[in-house]
């Protein structure tokens, strides 16, 4: 039995092919292993770059969010300061209205006076004189009356 345990023991010795396939194996997973350490580097770098890229962007985004938050603060300042100018033209329309319609009633009355006062008047040359420049003076009042209508609904209309 002593003899069979020693052919046993002596047949457990390493032989130069078993030293070779440790060797290949070692080389093998060497090889996987930075072939891994290689595809990690490579992920890692291109995640790096794409963060930095996307941070990028991010930042450009920010800086136009704040220039068009300012231009629409600015286009709402216009837009007050445009619906004040309409306002205020408006009621300047209403009151060259008011005032044409005087100056239409106080020519009306003076037509009317004159179509009254009749042979009257002309026998008075100074009357019918100071009458007619009366006339001429409303005539020419309520052309720039209109003048100014005009030119308020023209202001009107381009805004």
């Amino acid at each position: 039995m002593n003899e069979a345990y020693y052919e046993l023991e002596s047949r457990l010795e390493r032989s130069p092919k078993q030293r070779e396939n440790k060797a290949e194996r070692t080389y093998k997973w060497a090889a996987k292993a930075g072939i891994v350490a290689l595809w990690l580097l490579l992920a890692g770098g291109a995640f790096a770059s794409a963060y930095y890229y996307v941070g990028g962007i991010r930042a450009e985004l920010e800086q136009i969010q704040r220039t068009n938050q300012q231009h629409i603060a600015d286009v709402n300042g216009k837009l007050t300061q445009l619906q004040g100018a309409l306002q205020s033209n408006q009621e300047l329309a209403a009151q060259l209205q008011a005032q044409f319609a005087v100056v239409e009633s106080e020519l009306t009355a003076v037509k009317e006076q004159m179509s009254l006062a009749g042979d009257s008047l002309s026998t008075t040359a100074e009357s019918k004189k100071a009458l007619n420049e009366r006339i001429t003076d409303l005539s020419k009042e309520l052309e720039e009356l209109r003048k100014s209508i005009k030119k308020l609904e023209e202001a009107a209309r381009v805004y």
